[in-house]
């Protein structure tokens, strides 16, 4: 790895791990949640045209097509119990709300084009241990920063592991797994299937009732994709696999 490799490993662990993370949570505290969420969505944006500058990845013809309908869905996931009018309705936040929020999305859409980029030198194994290791002090210190006195009560323990190493640990082992074959652009709008998670879980485990928008917003998001992804990455356009040198 190069100095420019090591740079994007930095973007990504302590960008999109840590400073997006914390830049996301603060924007709630500085206005309206809907404009928070709005302006997240724009992460798939940034990412394909940060991935349409740095990588040059051939994308589909029916990429174009499709993009519009898998955003629809996300929008459509998020409306909840809400109409798209009463939703868009909603009152907007403070401009350094938005611009938090926005910064959180171009970290975020970053991390993607970046992790895709050094996959190419890098085994999915490697690049998620490297990028846990290196967001581990930039955590510690906003642990820190926001009053954590170092000590955690024996039953918290379990669930922050269970926190670490499955929606950690394994979700970003499966994330670059699936990164290393599929276009960044293509990829980020995969990303946008979190919200359909976040519902499915909370129609079994909670009782919350799945809304008329929720179901068609799932159905948009889900067939874009798969349309998408047919057929999607040309043959011997796999990223190489490089194992670490020992």
């Amino acid at each position: 790895m190069n100095l420019g490799d090591w740079a994007a490993l930095i973007v990504i662990a302590v960008g999109a791990s840590t400073l997006a993370t914390v830049l996301f949570t603060q924007t709630f505290s500085m206005g309206s949640p809907t404009t928070v969420l709005l302006l997240q969505k724009t992460q798939p944006l940034i990412a394909i045209g940060l991935a349409a500058l740095m990588l040059r990845e051939p994308l589909p013809g029916r990429f174009w097509l499709t993009a519009p309908v898998a955003l629809a869905g996300a929008f459509f996931i998020m409306f909840g119990d809400a109409g798209p009018l009463e939703f868009f309705g909603a009152t907007g936040g403070s401009p350094a709300g938005a611009a938090l929020a926005l910064g959180a999305a171009i970290l975020w859409g970053a991390g993607t084009v970046l992790g895709r980029t050094l996959l190419g030198k890098l085994s999915f194994p490697t690049l998620t241990s490297l990028r846990f290791t290196l967001a581990l002090p930039a955590l510690a210190v906003v642990a820190f920063a926001n009053g954590w006195g170092g000590v955690l009560a024996a039953e918290q323990w379990p669930n922050l592991l269970a926190t670490a190493l499955l929606s950690g640990l394994a979700g970003l082992l499966i994330y670059y797994r699936g990164l290393r074959e599929t276009p960044a652009a293509i990829a980020t709008l995969c990303e946008l299937c979190f919200p359909i998670s976040a519902v499915i879980l909370n129609y079994f485990l909670l009782g919350a009732a799945l809304t008329a928008y929720q179901a068609i917003g799932i159905v948009l998001l889900w067939g874009a994709l798969a349309a998408m992804q047919h057929r999607s990455v040309p043959a011997g356009r796999r990223v190489a696999q490089v194992e670490p040198a020992t």
